[in-house]
């Protein structure tokens, strides 16, 4: 009896490795969005950032001025689709006006008491990309 408990466990365990993998590969294949520009450093602006939005539960778009915008990747438990009014970008060179990957981000969430985020990864972001130009015909 011990050994068909070890058995079914050890195949049961290995049917899950497997099916973590496949979820693993899948998104790995799966294209970023077109709008997603090339991965940079780091983002700096005059005093502040211009504007912000969520763009999922893991990303947020920052503007730095009036054509430039950012997305951050972000990690951890801040949720940005429930901050309300505000977020906070902190950087690990206090007085610092630049943001890089490891800078932590905090959000005025409606809801619970999540804290902060990491910054993973900084893109440009493309607004404009993917959408048809004005005056061609679909």
């Amino acid at each position: 009896m011990k050994y068909l408990i070890a058995a079914c466990s050890a195949a049961l365990m290995l049917a899950a490795c497997q099916s973590s993998d496949m979820h693993k590969d899948k998104m790995a294949m799966k294209k970023p969005d077109p709008r997603q520009g090339k991965e940079v450093t780091q983002v700096c602006f005059n005093s502040q950032i211009r504007n912000w939005r969520a763009n999922d539960s893991h990303s947020v778009i920052i503007e730095k001025s009036f054509k430039d915008e950012y997305k951050l990747d972000l990690v951890g438990a801040c949720n940005p689709q429930d901050a309300f009014m505000s977020i906070g970008l902190i950087s690990r060179v206090g007085g610092g006006s630049c943001l890089s990957s490891g800078d932590k981000l905090v959000t005025d969430e409606r809801v619970g008491n999540m804290g902060p985020c990491t910054i993973n990864r900084i893109y440009e972001w493309h607004k404009d990309a993917g959408k048809p130009e004005a005056g061609k015909a679909s």
